[in-house]
């Protein structure tokens, strides 16, 4: 599962990067494979992103939402859940699982659980507390410490960032559809592989 919180050192910029295009591209696919249905995941968040031993991602969970007790989606889904599906009348839809891909791309950037900062108007909101932060214009406070790689990256970074950002919009009609979000992703440049330069590096100063 993603866990940014105890595995920062193993994730770094470009990891990371491919965390979050591979979830949205899930995501997109699980749409494409089931247009007549219409389901939404329903259920997006990092211990429900799944890593192989190359940390390209799975999404497991898939429409569990309609079987979860009110209690367990309280208490585990509040923190990805959007501003209309809060509440007991809230249904999940596919603008509320761009949030959820928001919230869990902003998840990764910053290596903070959802529900650890303080947000707008005091909420336990990770968009708000960013947004905040952006504001008093401390960006580089944003980023995960921990996150390495990111240096000569940071473009691309705050790239992805006002992606995640957008696509946790409260306004339903401003925030993005899930294709508009995934072309967004998948516009941010992957960094240039580090092997080869600093091989070559090695190898001129030893000569």
């Amino acid at each position: 599962m993603v866990d940014t919180g105890n595995r920062g050192s193993m994730l770094d910029w470009r990891k990371r990067l491919r965390i979050v295009k591979g979830a949205a591209r899930g995501l997109s696919h699980l749409y494409e494979e089931l247009p007549m249905l219409s389901v939404p995941h329903g259920h997006l968040k990092s211990s429900n992103v799944l890593l192989d031993g190359t940390f390209q991602p799975a999404l497991s969970d898939y429409a569990l939402v309609p079987v979860l007790t009110a209690t367990h989606a309280a208490q585990v889904m509040m923190a990805y859940k959007a501003p209309e599906c809060v509440g007991s009348h809230g249904k999940p839809s596919r603008k509320s699982d761009v949030w959820s891909l928001g919230i869990l791309t902003l998840e990764v950037l910053t290596g903070k659980f959802p529900a650890c900062r303080q947000g707008r108007q005091g909420t336990n909101d990770l968009a708000g507390w960013v947004n905040s932060v952006i504001t008093e214009e401390r960006t580089g406070e944003v980023f995960d410490k921990d996150m390495s790689g990111g240096k000569g990256n940071e473009e691309e970074m705050l790239k992805l960032l006002q992606v995640a950002l957008t696509c946790c919009e409260a306004d339903i009609d401003k925030r993005l559809d899930l294709k508009s979000a995934l072309a967004g992703i998948e516009e941010i440049r992957e960094p240039e592989p580090e092997s080869s330069s600093t091989l070559t590096g090695e190898g001129e100063s030893k000569s």
